[in-house]
């Protein structure tokens, strides 16, 4: 059964957290400094945006007042999460990123129910699967029920941009790269999380239109 998590609280129906989550998935290091959500600290925009109409919102076209960012170095570990303005990241030309797309990202989405209340879906599958790829990245593990307190956070924060009706809700984005500042591929020695939402319309605005495929079974590509 589907697990919902209400952002005022706990989980409220189905479902269980995974061992991912926890202190075993950590990064190389368990000495290191972990994200914790009690360390966030908050600097609200000055100029909130406007809101578009759930009308005219195209996938991924339009962002909200504020993201999360949370930055990890080899030495230190994870710093203080912050929430702050919306606005470009400040890397190097040299930042590993670029050249060897040592990055990954996840999508989930808040949603409004019958009593306008918003709700996550599942973010504990969400974190559990990002601790699997960074993993394989060799980028910095983390707690994932510590990440999701921060995003239920930033959703409190742009609650305003979160949807109401059928289909409309509000797409989380977070996602880990390295930022190091030199060329060579080896195990990332800094690192940023980043979390971003847009808000944005059914996927298939005209309705889903089911279509016809033909499977050939004689010839097989792979």
């Amino acid at each position: 059964m589907a697990s919902l998590l209400r952002l005022g609280g706990g989980l409220v129906r189905g479902g269980h957290r995974g061992t991912l989550l926890g202190a075993r998935m950590l990064h190389a290091s368990s000495r290191l400094d972990d994200i914790r959500a009690a360390a966030l600290q908050k600097t609200m925009t000055t100029a909130p945006k406007a809101l578009v109409a759930k009308e005219k919102l195209v996938f991924g076209h339009t962002f909200s007042d504020h993201m999360l960012t949370v930055e990890w170095t080899a030495k230190g570990g994870w710093e203080a999460p912050q929430i702050k303005e919306y606005g470009p990241l400040s890397l190097d030309p040299s930042c590993s990123v670029f050249h060897y797309a040592f990055e990954c990202f996840e999508g989930l989405k808040a949603y409004r129910d019958a009593q306008g209340k918003v709700r996550l879906f599942r973010p504990d599958k969400n974190m559990e699967r990002m601790n699997q790829s960074v993993e394989r990245l060799h980028l910095p593990q983390f707690d994932g029920e510590q990440v999701i307190e921060c995003i239920k956070e930033l959703v409190r924060t742009d609650e305003r941009w979160v949807p109401e009706g059928r289909g409309y809700s509000l797409y989380i984005r977070p996602t880990v790269i390295a930022t190091e500042n030199t060329l060579g591929v080896h195990r990332a020695n800094s690192a940023l999380l980043y979390v971003i939402t847009s808000p944005c319309g059914p996927y298939f605005p005209t309705g889903f239109k089911a279509i016809s495929l033909y499977c050939d079974e004689t010839n097989v590509r792979a």
